[in-house]
């Protein structure tokens, strides 16, 4: 498990360090430096993916994350034009640090590195193993199909960068994974296949939904087909993902990473509360807590106090414990470098203290219509 993260002269950043922990969430205003975290390794994970990082390089553009070239990912107030992104693992006589500088003055979207790790020392990282996950922000919406990829699913068990091979995934693996204990649903408790936890929490955004995916012949696409239960226990008849909503679709992903999601691998996710309404938005929060219980290490980006308090009440009732949790909020003053603060959740799902702007706009917005 990666414990810290620092970067310097890195987009947002002049220099930072990050402390990470089993669930790390990640909040703040908008260009406040909190997907630059998230950005800056998935460019380690692309890199490698492509080979480059073992050749001593950095590929800023690929599938995960699209950064530009090396003038775009420099900070703009620099003090050399070079960027650094280190790693620390908790090793048995303290750290093990893992760092790469390149030069990043250049139009150029490979970035030679003038330091970098031995390159035995790469796959002992959650980060470059195999069942990583990482979704973005801009996952998928509802389609009639959605592609297959052999070698992402089957031989990565990868999902896409946006979900888009979540079909795929469900049609190899729904019947054949068995879902860990802590993540099943407290409704379906002895439903233990992937597509049955699936279904059992899809419960939690759309009471009596269903979704199924099933192959397209002579083609390399899935399509996926909701159902809703009527007044027994039968269901009605299928419908396209594009005549049920957004939320169902784009939340798919994220459901299918947590419930899918072995032991020490590493969950990265973008706004995962995009499309869904606040219960729901709980919801995914609580279950990022129990994926979080479960030995996945889970960093989370988001704008929504439904998913910290969904984070907060997993930890009330004890089922993560709050020293297993990060909680960084960004800010950034006008023309300066990014900076965060980092209150601590206690036993009770209550925060050591509320940094100004963390989560009260309701709070403010509220003190508005009563003043």
């Amino acid at each position: 498990m990666l414990n810290r993260i620092g970067l310097k002269n890195f987009k947002a950043f002049d220099q930072v360090e990050i402390e990470l922990s089993s669930l790390t969430l990640l909040s703040g205003l908008n260009g406040s430096g909190k997907s630059t975290i998230l950005q800056a390794l998935g460019l380690l994970r692309q890199s490698y993916d492509a080979r480059f990082l073992l050749e001593g390089s950095l590929a800023l553009n690929g599938d995960l994350v699209e950064l530009g070239t090396g003038r775009d990912v420099l900070f703009q107030r620099f003090d050399a034009p070079e960027i650094g992104i280190e790693l620390g693992e908790p090793v048995v006589n303290g750290d093990g640090v893992y760092l790469w500088r390149a030069p990043a003055g250049s139009d150029t979207d490979v970035l030679p590195c003038i330091a970098k790790p031995d390159i035995g020392d790469l796959p002992s990282l959650d980060l470059f193993a195999k069942g990583f996950q990482f979704l973005r922000a801009d996952r998928i919406t509802p389609a009639v199909t959605f592609p297959k990829s052999q070698n992402s699913v089957r031989q990565q068990l990868f999902l896409g960068a946006r979900g888009e091979f979540t079909a795929h995934f469900l049609l190899e693996f729904g019947e054949q994974i068995t879902t860990a204990e802590i993540v099943r649903c407290a409704d379906e408790p002895k439903a233990v296949s992937l597509i049955a936890q699936v279904n059992a929490w899809m419960q939690e955004f759309s009471p009596g939904v269903r979704v199924e995916p099933a192959s397209v012949p002579m083609t390399d696409l899935v399509r996926l087909v909701f159902s809703y239960r009527g007044e027994s226990a039968a269901y009605g008849d299928v419908m396209r993902p594009t005549n049920v909503g957004f939320g169902l679709t784009h939340a798919l992903p994220v459901i299918t990473a947590c419930l899918a999601a072995q032991q020490n691998t590493l969950l990265i996710v973008e706004n995962p509360e995009a499309q869904l309404h606040p219960r729901g938005q709980s919801t995914i929060g609580r279950l990022l807590a129990l994926t979080a219980a479960g030995g996945v290490q889970v960093i989370v980006e988001t704008h929504s106090d439904h998913v910290l308090n969904g984070i907060r009440l997993a930890v009330k009732d004890g089922l993560l414990a709050p020293e297993r949790t990060r909680l960084h909020f960004f800010s950034r003053e006008r023309g300066q470098p990014s900076t965060f603060e980092t209150p601590v959740l206690g036993l009770d799902g209550r925060l050591s203290y509320w940094p100004a702007g963390f989560f009260d706009q309701w709070e403010r917005s509220l003190d508005r219509l009563l003043d």
